[in-house]
């Protein structure tokens, strides 16, 4: 698997980053690691929440709204 990018998700414990899931990668393989921590990956893995209001709707309530007379 030369080259190519995947995803996995792991877990860090007592200094060793361990797979969640089998790997396709010959033993001993060399690989680069990124590490991200971010909403999105959070999102990733909670998937889309789905909103409780109509959001365009309350944007041009909002908008629409005199703060400062």
């Amino acid at each position: 698997m030369t080259g190519a990018n995947m995803k996995i998700k792991a877990i860090y414990e007592n200094n060793v980053l361990r797979p969640l899931g089998e790997l396709d990668l010959p033993n001993k393989a060399r690989v680069s690691i990124t590490i991200q921590e971010s909403f999105s990956d959070l999102l990733d893995e909670l998937g889309e929440p789905e909103a409780r209001e109509d959001i365009d709707a309350v944007l041009k309530e909002t908008r629409s709204r005199r703060y400062y007379d």
